[in-house]
């Protein structure tokens, strides 16, 4: 009966499956229909089913976790947290927090006592979580809940207000600053060692008792939507810390227009975080929107965004005195500044008006701007590349090489390109352009460009490049339907097309799955930044978290690399194996395409851009299946209960 059996399931896969290079893994029956099935970053297979939340063990198809109390749910109630081994469930009347390795659940707001969630940290280092809120009374209450077990360690009702940030300061101390407060707390047993005010405002409100409480809890509710930007600084890990606050100078309404302007500043404060006190007698405040700081030996550099009128400063650690420009005024520059890098001889400053990019180039030493006019750059700068006497810059829209001595552009003219569509290989980057249609070269030693490619090519179904990657026989290029790949010599290997199928839902989990592999590849790239925003954007179009998970990665692997809890330590594993895995590269990428009537997910290879093996995922509107591209995993419900995974490799 048994090879019977073996022969029959064989024969009912055979219509999903072809070619040899795709291979069923695993085929298994769960107890329950299946409504929704999710891979997470980290690589754990979430299945959402009726009778209960489900973990799948990727290598055997067995349920490794079960929890039949979070049966019958929505995908949309399920969220994986950045930087953090967990994911939340969030239903009516309670949030649950959940280990995606080993289904335990580690928060429950119900079982702690809050009715309503304001905020929550993942304090690593403390084996702590840490929830603010509201109790079933209504009244605020804060809980602390050991992340190994879910015990909890210690509640309290003080009236903390909006929280804005929770940092862990060793020893087993934690800052927490709120709208009018700040906090050291004992992260194990939730004493208060201090309590101060944070400006001499919040202060003089404290002394008008009653009437002070009421307009703190207005401005509480006022602010309750509101995105409070707000810093944290602590340099060196010293005995001072630094809160910089972006704050609403005024508004109003131009003639001419008829568009309401809104002007802000920046406000520092220094506190010791001995006993919290304020370290100055009064807050620094200069213009523009909160933007960058740099902790200098003589001074705090103070770059803000304030678009044309925009200056930049260095002030005294001790008495706030601005120790350049005019009577201290500060430099004036061309835009707001967004980002800078520190080359060593200098800061490279990038700014931007509400139309234009610029960099400018500045001497620290003697507080100047080194370039006659700042160089205007086409798109975002996302990546920077220090070379030997120059800076290659790559923004959304072009690259150059700048030299950092005289302020000029190595190229008349940019190559018109994008982060994901640059690579670097064996002292050359190599970069798709746009404007030509052909693959540029760098010699990132004698700083020349040149054409790799005499051919131009032309992505059909109105698609466009979208990631360049460099193979041992080629530069390969595709968008989402398009495949080709130039050879080194300049010649054009192939140039396939798959047509895409007409139902976009289909795309979502391809998409997902695809931009987290970028994302885990960008986590080491040469410009970490423009990598992740490169992908963040594109999966953003499909779906807002996933966008807001990928974009987190890299920060997460370096983060949870430096934390102490075993939790920390074991997402940091499983992160670097995959990492490792994304760093040996693959010779096939996934295409989901259509044939006849029914939609199938193709490997396609890099070597030849043929199709080397195929899963039928039939017609449904709304597909239910997952993907790893990490691992080459295709996880597909065929039937209600049935889920069956294809191994891609």
């Amino acid at each position: 009966m048994k090879p019977l059996k073996s022969l029959f399931l064989l024969l009912m896969l055979c219509p999903f499956i072809h070619f040899a290079q795709v291979e069923v893994k695993w085929n298994k029956q769960l107890p329950t229909d299946i409504l929704w099935q999710e891979v997470t970053a980290l690589g754990n297979l979430v299945v959402g089913s009726r009778e209960g939340l489900i973990g799948v063990d990727t290598e055997t198809g067995d349920i490794s976790w079960s929890s039949r109390a979070l049966g019958n749910l929505d995908r949309n109630v399920f969220e994986e947290l950045p930087n953090s081994p967990f994911f939340t469930i969030t239903t009516d009347n309670s949030l649950h927090m959940i280990d995606q390795f080993s289904g335990k659940e580690v928060f429950n707001s119900e079982n702690a006592g809050l009715q309503e969630i304001a905020s929550y940290y993942l304090l690593y280092d403390s084996d702590a979580i840490l929830v603010a809120g509201k109790d079933r009374n209504g009244e605020p209450l804060m809980v602390s809940v050991k992340m190994s077990d879910g015990s909890q360690s210690w509640s309290m009702n003080e009236k903390f207000g909006r929280i804005v940030a929770a940092n862990e300061l060793g020893n087993k101390e934690l800052l927490i600053v709120t709208l009018f407060n700040n906090y050291k707390l004992n992260i194990d047993t939730g004493e208060i060692i201090w309590k101060n005010n944070n400006s001499k405002e919040a202060a003089q409100v404290e002394k008008m008792g009653k009437l002070g409480a009421l307009l703190k809890t207005a401005a509480e509710n006022i602010s309750k939507d509101m995105d409070i930007q707000l810093d944290y600084y602590r340099p060196g890990e010293g005995d001072i810390f630094y809160l910089g606050s972006q704050q609403e100078r005024q508004s109003g309404m131009t003639s001419s227009s008829g568009t309401t302007t809104v002007n802000y500043t920046n406000n520092y404060n220094a506190y010791s975080i001995e006993d919290g006190n304020l370290i100055w007698d009064d807050e620094l405040v200069t213009k523009g929107a909160l933007s960058h700081v740099s902790f200098l030996d003589k001074g705090l550099l103070v770059l803000p965004d304030d678009g044309n009128r925009t200056k930049i400063n260095l002030f005294d650690y001790k008495t706030r005195e601005g120790l350049w420009g005019k009577k201290g005024r500060g430099i004036a520059i061309k835009g707001g500044v967004y980002d800078y890098l520190d080359s060593g001889e200098g800061i490279l400053l990038v700014s931007r008006t509400s139309n234009n990019n610029f960099l400018n180039f500045l001497d620290p030493t003697v507080g100047a701007i080194t370039f006659e006019k700042p160089v205007k750059v086409d798109g975002t700068v996302v990546g920077i590349v220090p070379l030997d006497k120059s800076i290659l810059y790559i923004t959304t829209e072009s690259m150059n090489i700048l030299d950092q001595s005289t302020g000029t552009l190595k190229w008349k003219k940019s190559i018109q390109t994008s982060p994901s569509l640059t690579a670097e290989y064996d002292g050359k980057i190599y970069a798709f352009d746009f404007k030509s249609g052909l693959v540029k070269v760098v010699d990132m030693v004698t700083e020349q460009l040149s054409d790799l490619s005499k051919v131009e090519v032309t992505f059909e179904g109105k698609e466009s490049p979208k990631q360049l990657e460099i193979m041992e026989d080629g530069i390969f290029i595709h968008s989402d339907q398009n495949v080709a790949k130039y050879n080194f010599d300049g010649s054009l290997g192939f140039h396939k097309y798959y047509a895409a199928p007409r139902e976009s839902g289909w795309k979502r989990a391809l998409m997902y799955a695809s931009s987290v592999r970028a994302a885990y590849i960008g986590a080491t790239s040469y410009y970490i930044s423009g990598a992740m925003a490169a992908v963040q954007d594109d999966v953003r179009q499909e779906d807002a978290l996933a966008g807001e998970l990928v974009n987190q990665i890299g920060n997460a692997y370096g983060e949870l690399g430096n934390a102490a809890s075993s939790y920390a330590i074991n997402t940091f594993k499983q992160a670097s194996a995959r990492l490792k895995a994304t760093k040996a590269g693959r010779d096939f990428m996934f295409v989901m395409s259509k044939k006849e009537k029914d939609v199938v997910l193709l490997k396609v290879s890099k070597v030849t851009g043929e199709i080397e093996g195929e899963i039928n995922l039939g017609k449904d509107r709304e597909p239910i299946y997952a993907l790893d591209d990490i691992t080459g995993q295709v996880y597909y419900r065929r039937t209600d209960k049935e889920l069956t995974s294809y191994l891609v490799r």
